[in-house]
């Protein structure tokens, strides 16, 4: 239902945007270029101020592939919610020398998260990963090169979860280490300038994940320019605010705003110069 509820916001947001293209549809706009009551630069400089931060491996890019399963595991105890017990066996306890997790990444899109592996030994390994989230468990088997590391994709992942390392050492999935981590999607979009022709954007992520926020200048100048059309910000986990400038003229307009393969409800805003 949840899921559901955000796809009709969804097509609300894009139902808004065919109306905003129609109603200018019947017009003739001039370019941004063309306006000679655009000022050279915004009320501040620059198109774009703030912090971006993209990740170091692009979503759905990288995924390691599944393989069969060898064999039964011997695993550990957690509780319902996924947390080790803490009596069974010691938190990232590296029981397998050379196969670790690295700093696991979290997304927006699709609320993806890689669970990295390195590999620094000198021969192949097999290894199971377990996680948890929201009081269920997803597995997968795969494979590590020597002197490589794999990507283990988990997609869906909302909230706090667990992941659990498991090496095949030819008897057995053997536990290896665990690690803990949190993926909530959260980008705030704000106006914070809405006059002269200009309009700005504060864009926020106040989550974990890394976010591609994707605004639109819908009308009047939709086409692609230097204060108009699609743009791309990548906002960094925590909350520092990235500022963007869109140039309206004196026409009515729509601005929308995104984040990309994610289920938040996406940003409208519209006014009349």
């Amino acid at each position: 239902m949840k899921q559901f509820t955000k796809l009709r916001a969804a097509a609300s947001g894009l139902a808004l945007s065919v109306v905003l293209l129609a109603s200018s549809a019947g017009a003739a706009f001039a370019t941004p270029g063309q306006d000679s009551k655009r000022p050279p630069t915004p009320p501040e400089t620059n198109v774009t101020s703030g912090a971006e931060a993209k990740p170091p491996v692009e979503a759905g890019k990288v995924d390691a592939p599944a393989t069969d399963q060898l064999g039964d595991t011997k695993e550990v105890k957690v509780d319902k919610t996924g947390k080790l017990d803490a009596q069974s066996v010691a938190p990232l306890a590296g029981s397998v020398s050379g196969v670790d997790f690295s700093t696991p990444y979290n997304y927006c899109y699709r609320n993806l998260v890689y669970t990295p592996i390195s590999n620094t030994t000198a021969s192949t390994q097999y290894v199971r990963v377990m996680l948890y989230n929201q009081g269920h468990y997803r597995d997968m088997y795969t494979t590590v090169n020597a002197g490589s590391t794999a990507y283990p994709a988990f997609y869906g992942v909302d909230g706090s979860y667990y992941a659990y390392l498991y090496v095949w050492n030819g008897s057995y999935y053997q536990y290896d280490e665990y690690l803990t981590n949190n993926n909530t999607c959260n980008v705030s979009v704000s106006r914070t300038y809405n006059t002269g022709g200009w309009v700005q954007l504060k864009i926020q992520n106040l989550g974990t994940a890394y976010a591609t926020q994707v605004s639109s200048e819908l009308a009047p100048y939709p086409g692609s320019g230097t204060y108009t059309g699609t743009k791309y910000d990548y906002p960094s986990a925590g909350g520092a605010a990235i500022y963007r400038w869109f140039w309206v003229g004196t026409s009515p307009y729509g601005i929308t705003s995104y984040t990309s393969g994610s289920w938040n409800y996406p940003y409208q805003f519209t006014g009349d110069h």
